[in-house]
């Protein structure tokens, strides 16, 4: 969830989700919503690691998603009709959003766990495994570039994860879950490839049916005990709601103003965002190991992203010619 943003970036034309491409060429305006939606999303996730493990992981999840399938609804309504809503594959959109919701609960449990540095570093990992699931799953081939980034980007990844995995300090767990986070945040985009393009699922259509299957998922976990939050708990869980769609939406909206090649490295911005939250509402001071691992892992996902912007050059290029 952390960095879905990011990842729709690997796609270089990210509107192709579904949202038609206006001819709104600035820059520096979107390059400003794209900081907006990293603040946003970054104070979400603040929001969530504040509740810690006072109110279940699940009862969060439930109240996000119902906020933001009636923000979303309300968008449709008021825009083409809530029509929109109305699903052309099922089967995509059953697999990207359960993905995608294991990796909300991933994410989540891991802010528990991790400091916040710690856990926002380790999802910049999500652009390396969907290059590894890509070659595994879509049969992409992986050149000397993209070699050179998951070297690069992994050894930052065992560097980060090194104190967490000696005995008697840190979180395997915490890591585990958080790396798992990224695999099927990973996995979502796949599925995610697979509704762009022509003919393709609008973006609102798509975030909806995210937020209605991890409101769903979440439901159950109300078996095991939901406590009746406080006033204070309440006021937090809205925020975290308001704040992870009205995110989502700033984070859409940008890429209409910029390329995705412009304004994605901004994402890595939420890396100092969360050293600075860490340090004022949690006193947490991010390890030596952050400070080495983390600036290979933005390498990696650079390098990535430069390949990615070059083979879309490439691709409108033979298009453009035919």
């Amino acid at each position: 969830m952390l960095n879905m943003a990011l990842m729709l970036a690997y796609y270089v034309d990210v509107p192709t989700a579904g949202v038609q491409r206006q001819h709104h060429h600035h820059p520096v305006f979107g390059a400003f919503l794209k900081l907006v939606s990293v603040v946003l999303l970054s104070t979400m996730a603040a929001c969530v690691k504040y509740l810690g493990a006072e109110i279940p992981i699940g009862e969060i999840i439930f109240a996000r998603g119902l906020i933001s399938i009636v923000v979303l609804a309300g968008i449709a309504w008021s825009t083409a009709g809530l029509g929109l809503l109305i699903a052309k594959n099922w089967r995509s959109h059953a697999a990207r959003s359960l993905a995608g919701t294991i990796a909300m609960f991933c994410w989540f449990f891991g802010l528990t766990l991790l400091p916040f540095a710690d856990l926002t570093a380790l999802t910049f990992t999500s652009p390396m495994f969907l290059t590894v699931l890509a070659m595994l799953f879509l049969d992409e081939r992986i050149h000397g570039f993209r070699w050179t980034a998951l070297i690069v980007g992994f050894t930052g990844v065992l560097i980060m994860i090194g104190p967490h995995l000696s005995f008697g300090s840190g979180s395997p767990l915490g890591v585990a879950v958080s790396l798992g986070g990224a695999v099927f945040s990973a996995l979502a985009l796949m599925f995610l490839r697979s509704m762009s393009g022509g003919g393709g699922e609008h973006a609102i259509t798509i975030t909806f049916y995210f937020s209605l299957t991890s409101m769903v998922c979440a439901a159950f976990t109300a078996l095991g005990g939901w406590p009746m939050p406080t006033a204070e708990q309440w006021l937090i869980i809205g925020a975290a709601g308001l704040l992870g769609v009205l995110g989502q939406l700033v984070m859409t909206l940008s890429y209409r103003y910029a390329e995705a090649s412009t304004i994605a490295p901004l994402e890595y911005t939420s890396l100092l965002i969360a050293v600075v939250y860490g340090r004022l509402f949690f006193d947490e001071t991010p390890q030596l190991s952050i400070w080495i691992g983390a600036p290979l892992v933005i390498i990696a996902g650079l390098i990535i992203l430069w390949r990615e912007y070059r083979r879309h050059l490439a691709l409108t290029r033979v298009v453009t010619d035919s």
